[in-house]
Parts: structure tokens; sequence; C-alpha cells
């Protein structure tokens, strides 16, 4: 950013001071240069929708405060990839006439789509011409030079000769065209300045006068125009160049037509070879001139063109050799097409004045500012004494020398030390005036006498006096840059403390006290009678502390807070709780060097930091900066550091640096910026930019599924301002929660769920009032498996999976069942019926036999074991057949087998089966395993345990079916009968029931068998 005034003095000063000047004008510039695709931009403008619109040698862009943004050709329909020269709005809203060379056309802002202009010339060799567009508000002409002027036909989209709208005579080689406030067009040529009077459909020109017009008599003279203007007062401003001599510039004023044409001067660069004003321009009440190497203010005084900033300092000024437009947005801000980039330009107004120093003080550096009783600024330099400056309600500066020279007269002679000054303060009690100076020296100046003691006091000790200021009780205190703390009395300089550290500040507060901060060592603070600390505030390991020991400023904000600038951050003490709040670049400071503090008493703390001027708000707790845009000087170096602050008797502030200083209002710029309603500028689907007209007519952008990564783009649209606005958005349907948009207003979102969402936007300002939500409905919609036609055919399907499963495993069930019952059959009917016979047989044969045979031996072995077998026939037959799966079944074979075994032997039993088994099934094999178990622990207490009585219990509960026999017979060892052939079957059948069984026996204590299997 730079600044300028509106004459360049001889020391090319931001500042004029001179008395004599009607006005001191301060003019920001503000390089735009994030995504700018070339430095070369020849026209600016700004669409309805507030976007601004920026031609450059490398084609169109479009820009939204916060980025840019290239209109990219789309094949057969896009603009094409030429340098755009001019822009202007079309009647309609969202259409721009944009002209590439001697191409023209219509680009809809919404669509990117150009339309091409047709020429209908009667001009051979058009593109041998130069050509240019002007647009007076209701017409919009082609000129080609020294030919012809075209009207623009919309209807027909085409640039043809309208005598109906404009007419002229043969001849005329018009070269400029503007109509003036009574509806005049007035037409500029080779042959001179003539109007056409569009209800007369006549064109008048100094010969040709039959009304005797004043104005078109003095322009009679005048040829080979090459560009003119009407301002608002309807004065003309001429450019005529002729052929073979310089241009010349020509001012006609109708309120004073005595004076006649008026050749006015120009002033190009200072290191310009070849020049050109090429344009005028009138805006914000200014006449600008401009061209190659010429940037000019028309300076209402001496009735000149002159140079307003300074193009070697890049700090204050711009350094460009063409401008091509000026351009004025609907926010009154100024733009400015040059080939070194596009800038804008704001007039700042009375509420601030910046300053540079170099011509009071050459290359010394100021190093404080200070203010009288009567409002008159002291600055003081290390090196080169100081200046005096008065000051009035615009801030402007006049230079008052009596004073200095009074002050510095009868300077001890060989003595430079006074020359050397590092602050000033007036003595309240007594309006004494000191200077600090190097080396120990004081200077103190009566007023009232009207003239200086200069002091060397050895209470200083030789050490340069860094800071001095009054206490409540009238005395002066003084600090030293070795860190002595002194004060003056009524006729010497007390030496009050040792800090040990180089003195940055004191501070007297009403209960007593003197605050001191030190540069090193923290901050004291003691009492103003006897000089004794009272408390020593300093940085801890612990944080509860100074954020740094090294302190530049304090500040006593409000009552309760004491606000220190470290090198390394802002800290708030209380003075009722002695609990300190730091500040830094984490939690809201925006920059992390604070150098200077200075309270307005309106609740603000503003303060001089490394990016510039910044005000805290006490309110609100928030922090913002005053940079270039709101006329404060670019803090680039250490030279326009502010280091230095102070509030002036009348509530102004000011605060310097090493070679320049700023004088504010505060109040005008405490005004709350109004908050703005956010525009959502682009959408980008990955890579991809959406048309936002499409959007914009539904309503809402649906996205397919896949489509799930995006950017959402949005700004004020605003141009002049928007820094201190905070930005806000949510997306609803995936959060709940506004997210602040800290750096360039987007917000990206991926991989998102298909769903329906709702983008939302929204602007707050300083004083936390949120604007209107903008917001823009997201469509994602599901993939086909992720719709609910595809979930329901996925379900369809797999119900009739399982269904067919289901059927499949039930027919093969079914068959098993048919299966188990035919075996069975077969086995009960045939190989059952057989046994039956061959025991029957046998029986008979062996009655007609000896006793003593061995035939009647072998019958009855064979009766026997066909026995066997037709009771293990039958236990097959009752296990493969289905109806037996059930547990009351197995049940019911076990209580029958119980009474078939026990109950010859006379041996009691007892058998419990719970109600739970009814519903229980369980597989032939399971089954068959569970009753031979239980059958050979039965057949073994039948056998070998004597026993008296036998207890049987069957249960089913949770999973489990647990089986337990018990006995009170005789028992056995485990260890010597756990190998039988007995035992070991039974734990193979319940390993292969997948269950446990404990069998618990002693000699005389009986057998006890459980039998766990789950199910």
């Amino acid at each position: 950013m730079v600044r300028s005034t509106l004459r360049l003095v001889f020391h090319l000063f931001l500042l004029l001071v001179s008395t004599s000047q009607s006005k001191a004008l301060e003019i920001s510039f503000n390089r735009i240069s994030n995504g700018l695709s070339t430095n070369f931009v020849n026209c600016v403008s700004q669409s309805a929708d507030g976007f601004i619109w920026v031609g450059t040698q490398n084609g169109l862009q479009r820009y939204d405060g916060y980025r840019f943004r290239r209109i990219s050709t789309r094949s057969g329909k896009g603009i094409p990839s030429l340098p755009v020269d001019q822009i202007f709005p079309a009647d309609d809203s969202a259409v721009l006439i944009v002209r590439m060379g001697h191409r023209i056309g219509l680009l809809d802002t919404r669509t990117f789509i150009f339309s091409e202009s047709a020429i209908n010339s009667t001009v051979s060799e058009l593109e041998e011409n130069n050509v240019k567009l002007f647009k007076d508000g209701k017409d919009t002409y082609l000129i080609i030079f020294g030919k012809e002027i075209l009207t623009y036909n919309r209807r027909k989209n085409c640039f043809e000769k309208n005598v109906n709208i404009l007419n002229y005579p043969d001849g005329w080689k018009p070269t400029g065209i503007q109509r003036d406030k009574s509806g005049k067009i007035w037409v500029s040529g080779y042959a001179g300045i003539g109007y056409f009077d569009p209800l007369k459909k006549v064109f008048y020109t100094p010969n040709n006068n039959p009304t005797k017009m004043s104005t078109l008599s003095a322009l009679k003279s005048v040829k080979d125009v090459t560009h003119f203007m009407i301002d608002s007062h309807d004065r003309f401003f001429i450019n005529t160049w002729p052929l073979d001599k310089p241009y010349t510039i020509l001012l006609f004023d109708p309120g004073t037509p005595l004076s006649g044409l008026r050749k006015i001067s120009t002033m190009p660069n200072p290191k310009s070879n070849y020049n050109e004003l090429s344009g005028f321009s009138e805006q914000n009440g200014l006449i600008w001139g401009f061209g190659i190497d010429t940037f000019n203010l028309f300076e209402e005084k001496t009735k000149s063109f002159e140079i307003f900033f300074n193009p070697d300092n890049l700090d204050y000024g711009i350094k460009v050799n063409n401008i091509t437009q000026i351009f004025r947005d609907r926010d009154k801000n100024l733009w400015v097409a040059t080939d070194n980039g596009l800038y804008t330009m704001s007039i700042i107004g009375d509420h601030i004045r910046n300053a540079v120093t170099t011509a009071d003080f050459g290359t010394a550096p100021l190093s404080d500012i200070t203010a009288l009783s009567d409002g008159r600024l002291i600055l003081s330099s290390w090196g080169s004494k100081i200046s005096v400056y008065r000051y009035d309600s615009s801030l402007h500066l006049a230079l008052e020398k009596s004073l200095i020279n009074a002050i510095y007269k009868n300077t001890p002679k060989g003595d430079n030390f006074f020359s050397f000054v590092w602050a000033v303060e007036q003595e309240i009690s007594t309006g004494k005036l000191y200077l600090a100076c190097q080396a120990g020296r004081l200077i103190e100046f009566d007023f009232k006498k009207n003239a200086s003691v200069f002091l060397t006091p050895s209470a200083f000790k030789g050490q340069t006096i860094r800071t001095l200021a009054n206490d409540n009780y009238g005395k002066m205190w003084f600090g030293t840059h070795g860190g002595l703390l002194i004060r003056r009395n009524e006729s010497d300089f007390t030496l009050v403390a040792n800090l040990k550290s180089s003195i940055t500040r004191i501070l007297s507060r009403s209960l007593g006290s003197i605050w001191v901060a030190t540069a090193g060592n923290g901050i004291f603070e003691l009492d103003v009678i006897s000089g004794k600390v009272r408390s020593h505030l300093i940085s801890k390991k612990d944080g509860s502390g100074l954020t740094t020991n090294r302190v530049s400023d304090i500040a006593f904000l409000g009552d309760s807070t004491l606000a220190i600038a470290c090198s390394s951050g802002l800290d708030f003490f209380n003075l009722a709780t002695h609990k300190i709040k730091q500040f830094n670049t984490q939690n809201g400071l925006p920059q992390g060097v604070v150098t200077s503090l200075v309270p307005d008493g309106n609740g603000h703390l503003w303060m001089a930091t490394i990016g510039g001027i910044c005000r805290y708000n006490s309110t609100t707790g928030e922090f913002q900066i005053f940079d270039k845009k709101a006329g404060f000087l670019n803090t680039s170096n250490m030279e326009n550091l502010m280091n230095q602050g102070l509030k002036l008797p009348d509530g102004k502030i000011a605060f310097s640096g090493e070679s320049s200083f700023v004088i504010f209002d505060p109040v005008k710029l405490n005004i709350t910026p109004p908050v703005r309603k956010v525009t959502i500028t682009d959408f980008k689907l990955f890579d991809h930019y959406l048309s936002m007209d499409s959007i914009g007519k539904q309503g809402r952008i649906k996205l397919k599924h896949d489509e799930n990564f995006i950017n959402i783009s949005f700004a004020p649209l605003t141009y002049g301002g928007g820094n201190e606005l905070k930005y806000f958005y949510k997306l609803e349907g995936a959060s709940e929660k506004w997210i602040r948009s800290e750096t360039g207003l987007s917000a990206t979102f991926a991989s998102l769920q298909p769903g329906e969402y709702n983008f939302m936007v929204r602007s707050q300002n300083t004083e936390g009032k949120f604007s209107d939500i903008t917001s823009l409905g997201i469509s994602i919609s599901p993939a086909f498996y992720q719709s609910w036609w595809f979930v329901v055919i996925l379900i369809l399907i797999a119900l009739f999976s399982i269904y067919t499963l289901y059927q499949a495993r039930l027919k093969r069930l079914l068959e098993v069942h048919r299966l188990r019952e035919k075996v069975a059959r077969d086995l009960h009917d045939d190989v059952g019926s057989t046994l039956t016979s061959i025991n029957i047989l046998s029986e008979v044969a062996r009655q007609g036999l000896e006793e003593d045979s061995m035939a009647k031996q072998y019958l009855q072995r064979i009766g026997k074991n066909s026995t066997q077998m037709m009771e293990s026939m039958d236990d097959i037959v009752w296990s493969i057949k289905p109806d037996n799966d059930q547990l009351h079944k197995i049940t019911a074979r076990m209580r029958e087998y119980t009474a078939s075994i026990l109950e010859p032997q006379n041996i009691r039993y007892s058998f419990e089966a719970n109600d739970n088994i009814k519903h229980i099934k369980l597989g032939m094999e399971s089954r068959r395993n569970l009753f031979l178990i239980f059958k050979e622990a039965l057949n073994n207490i039948s056998k070998y345990s004597e026993a008296t009585l036998v207890g049987i219990s069957i249960r089913y509960e949770g999973v489990q079916i647990t089986l337990s026999i018990f006995d009170n017979g005789k028992g056995f060892d485990l260890k010597s009968h756990s190998r039988g052939n007995g035992l070991m079957n039974m734990r193979k059948r319940s390993d292969m029931l997948k269950g446990s069984i404990d069998i618990q026996s002693a000699p005389g204590e009986g057998t006890r068998i459980v039998l766990k299997v789950s199910v």
C-alpha cells in the first residue's frame, strides 16, 4: 500500500504541511495481485452482481475481492483467448460488452457464453484502423478513429450506422464522443469539436452555430482532437495533437467564458523519456489525467495536472509506465489498470494523516512524539533535535520553527549530545518542557522566560535518558538506558532505584504508585513517596507471569487492567486479582510483536504492531487490524514500524516510527462496519467449476454418489473493506457446528455420503451482529447399490435364498426321515423276525436233545445270542426311528430299560425328569450315544455294584441336558479301573456328544456319574 499527497513538494513529502495549502489529500494505493494472470492490465469493470471483471493481455478474469478466476474458453461458446481491451456492462445486468482488438461481443456473466457482435462498417480493411468503445449510459458507440462512429443495436447484436441516433458531417474524422447533462452528444475529431442535437437531428459546429453558443465559439480554433472529456462542471478537457507538433492539453470553462481556452500543463514521471496523456477521468470529484509515463491529478488552484505520488518509493507510490483506465465501482472505490498490475486507489478522509520526517531530520530516526497542553506536536529525533507542528481539525500540519529556535538558543558549544533527543515531556505543575537527551543531558525549557537551561545532572551518571513522566503529585520522573529511576525534586535530582535494565516507560496511577516498564527485567510498581518496590512482575516458567521480561510499553485500560506490550505478545494484568492473561497469535492477537499502547478512553486499546495499527475492543474481546485499506501506512520495514504512541489533548491518537508518523481520530475509526450478505461465488466439483447459473435456477445442486469432493467459494463482493468482518459456514447434514473461515473464504468437503445437505454462510461484524444467511442446497444421490429399491431386491434375494435352502434342507430331512423309517421297518420286519425264528427253532431243537450233549449246549448259546441280538436290534430300530428323536421319548425308553434291569434284582430306584425335556429334540446319533451311556451305567450297576438303591435324574436347564446316576453300592477304585472298556466307551461317547462326563467312586462309597451335554 502506498500513501500520497495532492502535490509533490521538493522533498516528495507524503503529507503537505504548508499553511498556504488549501487542502492536503492522501491517496492510498493497494496492489491486487493474488491470482492475476499477468501484470499487463488493460481495463476493469463491474457487473451488476458485484463481481469485478479485469481485461488483461492474457484474457478476461473475474475477481471477487479474494481470488481471481480466469474465464476459460469453451469450444464454440466461450470467449476467445485474446487480449481484452475494453469492458462495459450492457443494458442487461448479467451481460458485459467485451472488446478484444477488432472483435466485440456479449458475455453472459452467469453462463460465460460469448456471442460475437457484427460490425457493419463501410471502412475497408477495418483491422488496420484503431477502434474504441464509448458508452454514455444510454447508447454504446464504436469509434473507428478518423473514419466513422457506429451505434450498437442490441436487437441485432451488431454495430451499425444510425443517423437517427447520431449524425455528423462528412470529413469530421471522429475520435471521441460524450453526452453532456443536457443531452447533447459532443463529438471530437480532427476537424474540431461539435455536437449533435438528438431532438432536431442536427449537428452543430463552430462554423454552424446559429444560436451563437459561446462554448462552440470558444472551441472554434480547436483542431486535431484525439480525445476530450466534459466534467461535472461542464468544463472541457481537450487533448489536441497535430501530426507535426507535441500534444497540448486545453481547458475551457463555460462558467468563465472570458478566460477562453487555456493551455494547461502536465507533469510526467521525472525520469520519463517519452510520455503521453491519453485519457481523462472524473472520479469522486477529482479530475485525473493518465497515459504513458503520466499519472496526474488536476490541481484546481493552479489549473494544471500535477503528479501526486513518488514513483521511486514503492512504500508511498506506484511504479508504472502506462495507465490505461481509472474505474469507480459501486462502493466508490477507484481501480487503476496499469502495465504493472491492478490497483485500488482510495482517497483518505481528514480523519487520518500520515507524514514522513525525512525533510525535518534527514537520516536521523524519529525517537518520540508528544503533545503540549496547547495541542502542538513535538517530534524528537536521535541526532537532529526536534520539530514542532500545529494541526487543525482536518489534521493539516503546519511547521513552527520559533519554538525550536527558542529551545536551542544558547546551546553549549561543542556539546552535540543535546541534539540527540530520546523523549520530550511537559511538566504539569510548572508548565516547563523537558527534553531527555543522550549522555545524561537534559534540556529544561521555560515558556514564560522563553529560554532553556541545559543540564547535566550527576544523578544520571552520564546515561542516556530514555523516558520521563509526571506523577500525580506534580513531580517529574526519569528513566535511563542503564536502568536508573530518578525523581526531580525542588532543587535537585534524586536516584530512587536502580532497576538494572533499560527503562522503557514510566506510568503514574492515582493510588500513589509509579509503574515502570523495563527492557529486560519486567515491570516494577513503586511507592511514589518512598520509592519502595510494591510489586515486581516478571516472566515465570509455569506461565502465570509475564510472557517475557522484555517490555516495550504499558498503559492502563480502564481502572482494573494494566496492558503490557511485550517483545512477543500482549499481557493484561488485573490490578485487583493480580492475575495475568496472555495474548498471542494462537488466541486472537493478529501480530506477535506489540511495540506501543494507547487507550482511547472509549474502552478500546490501540496498539502498534509489526503488522500495522491494531485495536482491541474490551467489550467484545476482539482484535482488529487497520492496515493500508483503512488509510494507514504499510508496515514493510523498521523505518515505518511505529514504536511510540500517545493520546492527544483533543482525543486523537498519534503513533510514530523511525521516519514517519500518523495522526488519526479513533472515533471515526470506531464506527462498526455493517454486516454484508455473503455471495457464493464458485462451486468446484473436484477441479471442475460448475455453472452458478444452472445452480441458481435449480435452487440447489444435484450430484452423483461419486461426486463427493466439493469446494465452495464465497465473498461479500465489497472491495474497500471487508477484512474487519468474520465469516462462518456450516454444512447441515454433515455437521451442525459453525466453522470460521480464517483465510481464502472457501470451504472444502471430502467423501460426503449420499444424502441431503444445506451449505450456509454468513458474516459477522466487530459487534457480533450476523448478516442474513446465504444458503445452497446440495443433494448427493446414492449409488444404485445404496438405493432403497436395490436394498429391497437384496432382501428379497436373501429371503428367497434362505427359503430355497430351507426347502432343500427340509427335503433332505424328509428323505432322511423316510429312510430311517424304512430302515427301522425293514430291520424290525426282516431281521427281527429272522432272529425270532432262530431263537424259537433253537429252543425247540434243544428240548429234544439230551441234557449234557454238545448240540444242546450249542443250541443254548445260539438261543442266548439270538436273544441278545434281538435286544440290540430293538435298540437300533428304536434309535433309527425318527419318532423317537424327542427327549421325552428317550426318557420313556430309559424308564422302561431301568425297570427291566433293576426290578428283577429287587434294586430300588428313583427316576426324575423335569418338564423342559418335552421341547428338546436330539439327532439320531446324539440320541443313540446318550442312551448307550445310560445303558452302560445301568448295566454296570446291575452287574457289579451290589447296590440296593439307584437314583436317576435327567434335566434340561438353559442350553444344557444333565444326566445324573448314583448308587449306594460298593464302589470301586477309579485309578485301577480307569482303562476298563465300559468307562472308556462312556467317555468316548461323551466326547462324541461334545459334552463332559464326571465319574466319582471309591470303595464302600458308591458311584456317581454326571453327564452334561449342550444342545
